[in-house]
């Protein structure tokens, strides 16, 4: 019964994707677009056999996931006034710090987001998984495919099979952001917010896109609030840069240089408002983590100079880790992707670099991946979660270099 039901949702999503008007607009073959739908879907269904293997099935996220959506189901059916209430209740005395890690509402937020998600597809797929999966990665798809149309539409990028590779089958990306987890409906919001935030810079105010932005920035900050807080910045100043493009790189660094400030000294006028400290605690929190990848490193204290003499190693986190190495066959694909990042680092190095501060949206890109990737470099400590971490960011990222890459090119040559 199961394989009907997937085949028939497998069927009926190919026919509805290719003709959805937001997908045709990005410009791809429909033939492209099934290639690439159907390419997250065996990365999903690999996903979750690799966590149905006896050593990983008892701790794995996606199955716990599944297992409480069926009772959540129920729930939905028989009382969906409740069913729904409880995504704004806790049973805790109050709500909790917003970055702790644990006894706090925010930090079940994460889990019971894609747990109620799941429980509504269970009720249309008969708790079927994986057709579960199906449905999951249509969700995810438009926000590869809002990323797409924008680096063509602001940076004239035509280079299909290096955007497509970039953006859709990154090794990381493809498999953390196509499984049943949160990964993938992070990536997808966030690229949606940026098209639908673009899309009111360039064409004029829209209630509509500002309602859909708030709702998808608090689907992104329920299930990764840092993220979402590393966003409003960013895109503040991408909107800031549209309106004075000359000092684009000026009003980035600037506003950046002051948000550092902030992070350090806000504490000295409102204690609650202790960012060092979060970031010490949620550090002290992956270090007790035994994930079986730790990567020994110097605890944190929440001071300037702490901080600063981190930055090597929180860089080395976020962008190097996992080393490359035979010994370890499960971590040479994020090897081999960490080999090409520092080759495509070294290209946007020794291309001629003049005038990209001029460019609000390669800015906007860079800083706004670059920011996250650092908080995730100075809060991780294990190299094999760190893949994870970065597997929805890195998009942004490979993108924004590629097209600086495919922008000087020209340059050079005319």
């Amino acid at each position: 019964m199961e394989a009907v039901i997937f085949t028939f949702y497998l069927l009926l999503i190919s026919y509805l994707l290719p003709i959805i008007p937001f997908v045709k607009e990005s410009g791809l073959k429909r033939w492209e677009i099934l290639s690439l739908f159907f390419i997250k879907i065996a990365a999903g269904l690999a996903y979750a056999a690799f966590y149905k293997l006896p050593r990983y099935y008892e701790g794995s996220d996606t199955w716990r996931f599944f297992r409480l959506s069926i009772k959540e189901k129920e729930w939905l059916l028989s009382d969906p006034v409740s069913f729904v209430k409880d995504v704004f209740v806790h049973g805790y005395s109050e709500s909790g710090n917003l970055f702790a890690g644990e006894n706090s509402y925010w930090n079940d937020l994460k889990s019971n987001v894609p747990v109620k998600l799941l429980a509504l597809m269970n009720v249309v797929t008969l708790d079927s998984y994986y057709t579960n999966i199906i449905l999951f990665n249509f969700f995810f798809f438009f926000g590869p495919i809002a990323i797409y149309q924008l680096l063509k539409q602001e940076l004239h990028n035509n280079k299909k099979l290096l955007l497509i590779t970039g953006i859709f089958l990154l090794p990381s990306t493809l498999f953390w952001c196509s499984g049943i987890h949160k990964d993938g409906l992070i990536l997808s919001a966030t690229g949606l917010i940026i098209f639908l935030f673009n899309k009111n810079i360039k064409g004029g105010f829209s209630i509509k896109n500002c309602i859909a932005i708030i709702l998808l920035l608090l689907i992104v900050f329920s299930l990764r609030n840092y993220v979402a807080l590393a966003l409003l910045p960013a895109l503040f100043c991408f909107w800031l840069s549209t309106k004075y493009p000359s000092i684009t790189i000026v009003i980035f660094s600037g506003i950046y240089l002051l948000g550092i400030v902030l992070f350090f000294t806000l504490r000295y006028i409102t204690p609650s408002l202790n960012f060092p400290s979060f970031i010490v605690k949620k550090q002290h929190e992956f270090i007790q983590l035994d994930g079986g990848s730790e990567i020994f490193v110097q605890a944190l204290q929440p001071t300037f100079s702490s901080f600063l003499k981190y930055f090597p190693t929180a860089l080395d986190m976020a962008l190097l880790q996992p080393h490359p190495q035979l010994s370890k066959i499960a971590y040479l694909p994020a090897g081999i992707e960490v080999i090409l990042l520092v080759i495509l680092f070294a290209l946007v190095l020794v291309v001629p670099r003049k005038n990209i501060g001029n460019y609000p949206f390669i800015n906007f890109l860079l800083f706004f991946s670059i920011s996250v990737l650092l908080i995730s470099g100075y809060t991780i400590t294990l190299s094999g979660a760190i893949v994870r971490y970065r597997s929805f960011i890195l998009p942004f990222l490979i993108s924004a270099m590629l097209s600086f890459l495919n922008f000087k090119r020209k340059r050079l040559l005319e």
